[in-house]
């Protein structure tokens, strides 16, 4: 008698069903992991100019007019800050009059592109929201407003 080698049709079909159905979940997870980990480079940004900004804050008693690319000698009313990175652009002004404030940066690339992050302060800087979240307590509280990103895609501490 001849003994049988190797796998029936059946058997590889059945494997590569598997193999389907496997990608089919992994490709999606591993979208949207892609995409946290881009908009996790607008949080880096957008913190980056907290200190600086409250510092600024707490000297002047306003808002910078503007904050220019570290290349750029800044003039009266300008901050240096990096303003842009690889999957995010930070905006150049801080919205609103001081104390209260806001800076954003809008995604470029990736599921969340042309969504929009916020910090939001009410305090001079002493306190951060990040996306629309609320922080602090009493006359501390800080609630952040227009983000456009979906909560999915960002980090624990901006999710509502």
């Amino acid at each position: 008698m001849n003994a049988q080698k190797g796998f029936t049709l059946i058997e590889l079909m059945i494997v590569v069903a598997i193999i389907g159905i496997l990608a089919a979940v992994a490709i999606p997870a591993y979208q949207d992991y892609i995409t946290r980990s881009q908009v996790s480079e607008a949080v880096s940004l957008l913190g980056g100019l907290k200190t600086p900004l409250a510092e600024y804050g707490a000297d002047k008693a306003a808002w910078p007019t503007a904050m220019v690319s570290p290349s750029t000698t800044p003039t009266t009313g300008q901050i240096n800050a990096t303003l842009s990175g690889k999957y995010a652009t930070v905006a150049s002004t801080v919205e609103q009059d001081y104390p209260a404030g806001q800076i954003s940066a809008t995604m470029q690339t990736g599921k969340a592109k042309d969504g929009v992050l916020t910090l939001t302060t009410a305090n001079g800087g002493t306190t951060w929201a990040c996306g629309n979240t609320t922080v602090g307590t009493g006359n501390e509280e800080v609630t952040g407003t227009n983000t456009t990103i979906d909560a999915k895609y960002l980090p624990n501490s901006c999710k509502p």
